[in-house]
């Protein structure tokens, strides 16, 4: 969890000596630490005013700062922090894992913050680190404790937030599919007489060249004719390779008549396909995520023992279903 707190100037000088920080200037941003507490002062670009995050070692990562600086002002858009070698870390990378090297902090990609490794700043902390024994820290087993207190809470939200959102997109698209069903249908009429014309076209050509050999002209006369047929259709299948690089199947016509009456139809009737892509990415992302969310493996849970099982239908449930549960009939 994130703690903010606006550095006032008067009162500046007591909460750094209390806290064993050094902050000289308050209009500077600053990187400390103390008591367990990554303290990150930032100059805010809408309102010039610094504003002091408090950093949770164990839990918090990087995205969650970068959502914790968007919500504190408004006007910041992007957020980008970087290593030391120029590198964007990932939102999932822990915070604690900055204390090592300099990191830079970027606001909308124009003002830049760089920050020293923490083990410059504090040395006292680093010197009692070293005298303690190797076994496992305090914070580190509060952490711990904590994490596992409340993981299951977590995903149970995280879960409740993915069905809500999966829910609202399945709405957005109900008459999206509609829409696309209709679309698709005549499509796939019009593929359906495609293919039918073409193979009365073959027919009446066989037929033509049939008259032209045994009842008009000899097929001395006509010879030429059949070979200039054949040529002028292997030229077509060369030039359709040329166009769209791909080999002259059945397959591959039959998707590119489709995709070209699909998208004029599309334009006909309205049909934002950006859009409709649009929430059919995001569902499939959505229901990934809840798929993963189901499975224990991917929650770094313990499998237990004896897996509980359904009593009527005899599967086997995830932890998650039986929080959700229990949760429901306490509530």
């Amino acid at each position: 969890m994130f703690l903010r707190s606006f550095i006032n100037v008067n009162t500046i000088v007591s909460k750094t000596l209390f806290r064993n920080l050094s902050v000289a200037n308050t209009s500077e941003s600053s990187l400390t630490f103390g008591d367990s507490i990554l303290i990150l002062s930032l100059v805010l670009p809408s309102r010039q005013e610094t504003c002091r995050f408090h950093l949770n070692l164990q839990t918090t990562t990087v995205g969650q700062l970068i959502d914790e600086i968007k919500l504190e002002d408004t006007g910041i858009e992007h957020v980008n922090i970087f290593d030391n070698k120029g590198q964007l870390l990932a939102k999932s990378y822990a915070i604690q894992s900055l204390l090592n090297f300099p990191f830079t902090i970027q606001l909308n990609k124009q003002r830049t913050f760089l920050f020293d490794p923490i083990n410059k700043l504090q040395i006292r902390e680093n010197l009692s680190r070293t005298n303690r024994t190797d076994g496992p820290l305090i914070e580190d087993t509060i952490g711990a404790l904590y994490n596992a207190l409340n993981i299951m809470r977590t995903y149970h939200k995280k879960y409740h937030e993915l069905k809500v959102e999966a829910n609202d997109l399945t709405g957005q698209l109900e008459p999206l599919e509609k829409v696309k069903d209709q679309i698709a249908n005549i499509c796939q009429r019009y593929i359906s007489r495609c293919i039918w014309y073409g193979l009365a076209g073959m027919s009446f050509q066989v037929g033509i060249l049939a008259e032209l050999t045994w009842d008009v002209y000899s097929w001395d006369i006509v010879e030429p004719i059949s070979y200039f047929i054949a040529f002028g259709t292997a030229m077509s299948f060369y030039a359709f390779h040329l166009m769209t690089r791909a080999d002259f199947e059945y397959m591959t016509m039959t998707d590119r008549l489709f995709l070209r009456k699909f998208y004029s139809e599309a334009r006909r009737q309205a049909f934002d396909i950006s859009l409709y892509n649009r929430l059919k990415n995001r569902l499939f992302i959505v229901h990934t995520d809840l798929a993963r969310l189901r499975a224990p493996l991917s929650l770094s849970l313990s499998v237990p023992p004896n897996p509980l099982k359904c009593k009527i239908s005899g599967e086997e449930l995830s932890p998650l279903d039986v929080y959700r549960a229990r949760h429901r009939i306490a509530s």
